[in-house]
């Protein structure tokens, strides 16, 4: 039998953002399910394709082959510190060439790393309260000089603890206009392994309480301060400089509506506004489209080809709960749907009703943690227990699936 492992990366979820220290890569998880389920069947011809999807880890994924240079930029974190981002530039094509009529460049700039959700609560509140974008800014800026006119920059985003609404990032870049001058002329795709609002009720800001250790009060009053900021950023913005006509495609944003407005203006309730604590609401302003970032990898990666040679196809993620909308499990059982094939979901902790994972194309889920269940949680033991309990769950999807 032909599986096509496709799993995205693992890890707790508190206020639905992945705590990455805590979890597994999709590498990990990849490798993890096909020693357990190569323990079974043996036989069974299994294909790894981990699947990013735009979080901290975006570039670790690309085979070496398709990587043309490699650079580790350094720019601060939320707090001050140095981190680091990795750059990659693909490398062209079919070999082409890099002459006047050559394509442009593709790169891909992992600046979610910069500023992931840290485990520590008191931390995470400390970089709520007084934390910066900064650093994301830093880190585009410096991708933006190694980039040329026409060139294509892919930037993974997620949820932060920061939140000051892009402020930061602005800022780095320059100010409005110089930040129009060095993106003028690249096309910038925001690779977002968050697509919530920035504000809201259901917003970034409101999932501040259960990240840190701040009151709802002070979490509350950050949200209104880092909406405004952005508001009134954009207002600059746009002052102007109209924004591009893709913005205002309903379309551009994954299919989801900006804001719900109808006279098209990018609000800090639009769909994929909260990545970054702000950045994705700033470089959106600025032209940048925004996508899910599992359907961005699921392209670079080339699932749609994959898939063709598979059987079966077995993704994965940290916690489900809901809808799989924008996740590394739509875009798998996308790509089996369209092949008639079967795909099935494995989650640390899943609550999606049978209904939508039906339609996400999915057949059939298993937990390491069923929903509900109290004692020891999935993700105890750390990256170690999760490896060990996909090992297991390998090993049972083996014996039930494969022929």
């Amino acid at each position: 039998m032909r599986v096509l492992l496709a799993p995205g990366p693992m890890s707790p979820e508190p206020g639905g953002a992945p705590i990455t220290e805590l979890g597994l890569g999709a590498r990990d998880v990849a490798e993890a399910l096909a020693r357990g389920w190569s323990r079974a069947r043996p036989d069974d011809a299994l294909a790894l394709l981990p699947i990013p999807d735009g979080g901290p880890g975006l570039t670790t994924v690309i085979r070496p082959s398709a990587v043309e240079s490699r650079t580790i930029l350094q720019a601060p974190g939320p707090l001050g510190g140095t981190r680091q981002a990795d750059l990659l530039r693909l490398a062209p094509a079919g070999g082409a060439g890099t002459g006047p009529a050559a394509p442009s460049t593709t790169w891909i700039l992992d600046a979610a790393s910069i500023a992931p959700v840290p485990a520590d609560r008191h931390e995470a509140g400390r970089e709520a309260e007084h934390g910066s974008t900064r650093g994301f800014g830093e880190a585009l800026r410096q991708a933006l000089e190694r980039a040329h006119q026409g060139d294509v920059l892919i930037v993974g985003l997620a949820r932060t603890a920061a939140h000051d609404g892009g402020a930061g990032l602005l800022d780095a870049l320059g100010g409005p206009e110089r930040a129009r001058s060095r993106m003028s002329g690249r096309s910038i795709i925001l690779a977002l392994a968050d697509t919530l609002p920035l504000g809201g009720m259901s917003g970034a800001g409101e999932g501040l309480t259960a990240l840190t250790g701040i009151a709802p009060t002070v979490a509350q009053d950050l949200d209104r301060r880092a909406c405004s900021h952005a508001s009134a950023l954009i207002s600059a913005l746009a002052s102007d400089h109209p924004a591009p006509r893709s913005l205002l495609d309903p379309t551009a944003g994954g299919g989801a509506s900006p804001g719900g407005s109808h006279d098209g203006r990018l609000r800090p309730s639009a769909w994929g506004t909260g990545a970054g604590g702000g950045a994705a609401i700033i470089l959106r302003a600025l032209g940048a489209r925004a996508l899910p970032g599992a359907r961005v990898a699921a392209g670079l990666l080339g699932l749609g080809a994959a898939a063709e040679e598979a059987d079966l196809l077995v993704t994965a993620v940290g916690e489900a709960y809901g809808i799989l909308a924008d996740s590394v499990a739509e875009a798998v059982g996308a790509a089996a749907s369209r092949l008639a094939l079967p795909a099935i979901l494995v989650a640390g902790l899943s609550a999606v009703p049978r209904g939508e994972l039906a339609g996400a194309g999915i057949v059939s889920q298993y937990a390491l943690a069923p929903a509900g269940a109290s004692g020891e949680r999935w993700f105890d033991g750390g990256a170690p227990g999760i490896a060990r309990g996909l090992e297991g769950m390998g090993e049972r999807l083996a014996r039930t699936w494969s022929r």
